[in-house]
This record gives C-alpha cells, sequence and structure tokens, in this order.
C-alpha cells in the first residue's frame, strides 16, 4: 500500500451531475439495509485506459448512464419507519478527477475516497472516479454496497463505454425491477427453521437492550476507523498469454478459474504463513439474476448471495487434486437453497442488531473530542451485553477465503481511441475475514485483487501471501 501523502496537496476537480437524474424511488431491504451504517462498504470496479480520456466527453457519458440506471444518483430516506432509495432531493453524482503521478496513484486516490463520511440521507452514494495523464487513466465507479454489487458496477461503467463509444447512442431505459427479497426467490427455497427459531430469540432478547444509531453516529465512526487503518490491495496481473493458458489449463482439469484461485491463495497462505485449524471455511459470492422467480435482465441492485464451504485442504495432495476436490463438492453445494439461505438470515435479523454488532467492532476507536464519544465507546465496552455474546457465538461461522469473481466483463475492448488493458475490481473488504479476493478480466487480462485494512490485518503476512500466490500461479503456467 502506497502512502497518500502525495495527495495532501492535490486538489481534484469535480463536477456534479444532478440533472440527468429520473425519477426513482423503491424500498431498501434488510439484505441491503445491513451495510447501510458501516464506514468500510463501499465497493469499486476499475479500468486501466490507454489513450487520452476526454473530461467533457465523460461527463456526457456519466450522465446518460445515469438515465438508465437513475439507482446510482440515489440517497436513502426514512419515511414512517420504511427505507427507500430515492433521487429527490438527492446530491448530485460527481466526477473527481486526479491527477496521476504514478501506477499507483489510483490506490491512493481509492483510500481517499474510502475515508470521507458519507451521509446516506444525503449522498452521494456513488462516485466516478478518474485518475489520469495524457496516455493513462484509470477510471472507477465507487459505490456503497447498500445500492449495488459488483455485477451492477460493470454495468454501469459497460454504458458509460457505450456511450463514449458512441455519442449519438440513446440511452436504453431499463424496466423497473424490484429489488431481491424472498418473494422473487427461486420457487422450493425455504428458510431453516432452526435458524428462524434462533433469530426470533435473538430478536426477542435484544429488545430489551435495543439501541439505535442514526448518522451522527456514522459520522463520528467514519473518522475515527479511518484514522486507524487504510485500504490496502495487492495485485496480480497476468498477462494476455498467461490469462489465456491459465484458462486453459483450468479447462482442462475441468474446473473453473475461481475453484483453482482459491485454492491456490489457500495454499500461499498455509505455506508463508501458517495452516488453517482444522477446515478452512472459503466462501464465494454469487450472482443471484439468472436464479430469481421472475427475468430481471440488467439490472443495478444488490442481487447477490454466496455459499461458505468448510474445506479439508491436504497439504501433501499435489494442488490440482486439492483443487479437483474442492471443485467437486462446491458445485454441489452451489444450490439455489445454500445460496439464498443466509439472505433470508439477512431478512430475519432486526437490522439495528446488525448495526449494533458492528459499533461494538470498532466503536472504541472513537476518540473523546467526538460528539456521540460516550454512547459508543460505552456501548464498545459493554462486555456482558447480548450483542458481546452473539459475536462470539457468531466468530466460529467468519469465513478464512472470501472471493468475487465477476468473470470477464462485458465491455468493449476499445473506445473512441482508447484501449482497455485491465480491470480492477476491489469489493469491500471484512474486519475479521483475513483472504478477499476481487477477480475480474478486461482487455484479455486477469487481475486478482487481495483487498484488507491494515488496521486488522498485518500487511506484510499479506503480502507475502501475494507473492507466494503468484509464485503458484506462474509454477502453474510453466
Amino acid at each position: 500500500m502506497k502512502n497518500i501523502d502525495s495527495l495532501k496537496n492535490q486538489k481534484c476537480e469535480k463536477i456534479v451531475i444532478s440533472d440527468s437524474l429520473s425519477k426513482f424511488q423503491r424500498i431498501v431491504t434488510r439484505q441491503e439495509r445491513r451495510f447501510l451504517m458501516s464506514p468500510c462498504a463501499h465497493i469499486s470496479l476499475g479500468l486501466k485506459l490507454i489513450g487520452n480520456m476526454s473530461i467533457e466527453k465523460l461527463r456526457k457519458s456519466v450522465n446518460k448512464m445515469l438515465r438508465t440506471y437513475p439507482l446510482f444518483g440515489v440517497r436513502i430516506e426514512l419515511d414512517n419507519n420504511v427505507l427507500y432509495s430515492t433521487t429527490e432531493n438527492a446530491t448530485g453524482v460527481p466526477i473527481k478527477i486526479y491527477r496521476r503521478k504514478s501506477d499507483w496513484t489510483w490506490l491512493e486516490v481509492l483510500n481517499k475516497e474510502h475515508s470521507i463520511p458519507v451521509k446516506p440521507s444525503i449522498g452521494p452514494l456513488t462516485r466516478i472516479i478518474l485518475v489520469k495523464n495524457s496516455n493513462i487513466s484509470e477510471l472507477f465507479i465507487f459505490c456503497h454496497h447498500t445500492i449495488c454489487d459488483g455485477r451492477s458496477l460493470e454495468l454501469a461503467l459497460r454504458e458509460i463505454l457505450l456511450n463514449l463509444r458512441n455519442p449519438n447512442r440513446i440511452p436504453p431505459s431499463m424496466t423497473e425491477i424490484p429489488p431481491q427479497t424472498p418473494d422473487i426467490f427461486p420457487l422450493g427455497v425455504s428458510k431453516n427453521q432452526f435458524t428462524s427459531w434462533f433469530i426470533e430469540r435473538i430478536n426477542n432478547k435484544w429488545q430489551k437492550e435495543k439501541i439505535l444509531f442514526d448518522e451522527e453516529d456514522l459520522v463520528n465512526i467514519y473518522e475515527s476507523f479511518w484514522k486507524n487503518s487504510s485500504y490496502c490491495v495487492e495485485l496480480i496481473t497476468l498477462n494476455k498469454v498467461d490469462t489465456k493458458r491459465f484458462v486453459d489449463i483450468c479447462r482442462a482439469n475441468d474446473v473453473t478459474v475461481n475453484s483453482a484461485l482459491l485454492i491456490a491463495f489457500v495454499k500461499a497462505r498455509w505455506e508463508v504463513y501458517k495452516p488453517y485449524k482444522g477446515k478452512v471455511k472459503i466462501a464465494t459470492a454469487v450472482d443471484t439474476r439468472n436464479r430469481l422467480r421472475i427475468e430481471i435482465g440488467d439490472a443495478a441492485g444488490l442481487y447477490a448471495g454466496g455459499i461458505i464451504y468448510k474445506f479439508k485442504y491436504i497439504k501433501d495432495r499435489p494442488f490440482w487434486d486439492n483443487v479437483r476436490e474442492y471443485h467437486k463438492v462446491v458445485k454441489k453445494t452451489l444450490n439455489d437453497n445454500n445460496v439464498f439461505n443466509p439472505i433470508y438470515n439477512q431478512f430475519l435479523l432486526d437490522p439495528s442488531l446488525s448495526d449494533a454488532m458492528l459499533f461494538a467492532i470498532i466503536g472504541n476507536q472513537v476518540q473523546p473530542h467526538q460528539s456521540r464519544y460516550n454512547k459508543i465507546f460505552e456501548f464498545a465496552n459493554s462486555h456482558d451485553s447480548l450483542v458481546e455474546k452473539y459475536l462470539k457465538k457468531m466468530s466460529n461461522n467468519i469465513s478464512d477465503v472470501m472471493s468475487t469473481n465477476l468473470g470477464r466483463l462485458n465491455i468493449p475492448d476499445e473506445i473512441d481511441g482508447i484501449k482497455i488493458d485491465s480491470a480492477f475490481f476491489t469489493p469491500s473488504s471484512g474486519l475479521k475475514l483475513e483472504i478477499v479476493l476481487g477477480i475480474a478480466t478486461a482487455g484479455g487480462r486477469l487481475t486478482i485483487s487481495l483487498n484488507y485494512h491494515n488496521g486488522y490485518f498485518d500487511g506484510n503476512n499479506i503480502k507475502k501471501i501475494r507473492d507466494s500466490a503468484e509464485i503458484i500461479l506462474k509454477n502453474i503456467l510453466k
């Protein structure tokens, strides 16, 4: 992770787009709601571009994208105890332009943008970021996880690129699509009865000591969290030849790229750091768009689920044998019930309890000069609380490794004389989840990002894991 000192004296140019937003409103689901009060819930997708990007053309292209996907221009409003995302009175979507000083300026910029407090009731929940010089640029869409998933970022960038390629293009209108709720889950999906009973019991207990956190609390947490931690990314990028070869090798072994990469990082962590205790808990994010009961096409929003599988990694077993074994069992696990059951649980849990768990983890970082110091600090240090007991119980279910693989992005290879070189997908990082991978392919190049907060994980260990994983991949490609 590079130091952000080089940005201290750099003022970014900002263009705010507010006149193109279509009228849009829809309910915020409990699945989306659980990210709302987090200071570390932004996700981003970026493209490295070779060529000179016109800021004026970009402005017009983003303007058109917002007509297709007004969700990226919303704020969050509370109305009669129900949360809505709405474009009404929303702050405009900014395009922020930074001067590119090095190949790592984009990461310095992301770290700076992560640390800027966001009030959901005002916004913006989305920012377009351009890091540019005359020959090379990085273009990012940076968005709060409450309103989108990784695939949504790809859809928005694709619209921007298509608009850049054809300035006369009429932006398509999207049919109004409902958010992901149990009403549109696949037929046959059912919630776990024991889990439902347990969560209801926790909710009832929570009512006796319930405490609510608001936007001022959130701003306090934002300020204290980012003073104590930085957003860090370690990258592995394969060139076009190695990307194709790696895909071909995975196919020859009857496994997916995702399975191979996950086991490569499990192996790397095992070898350079220390063995896992027992089985490795591996989580995989799943795009649910093609699994829902209704057709939603290229809708933007949080249409995602996931699975966690406890895998017995055997160190002395050949690498591809471990990958094939993992792939075989996880393929069977990827059924609708397993993908949607965790989402059911998110709908059952009292949202204020989700907020409280996060504040219990990071609330002790607040400082006496902050407006909500007494409230937050006292709560975070209440060791006999229900939240503290629930966190201890849930700690055994935290994954060791997680991946979100967007695959080969459905975007043009070149637009207006500008070539797409590669992509960087940087999902939000966990505070207790050690290895968080964001994977995307663009310009024929596969890029893996290893994302973490250095206030919670030792950066030297993460770098060693990254270096070891790269060696593993190079040995595969020999």
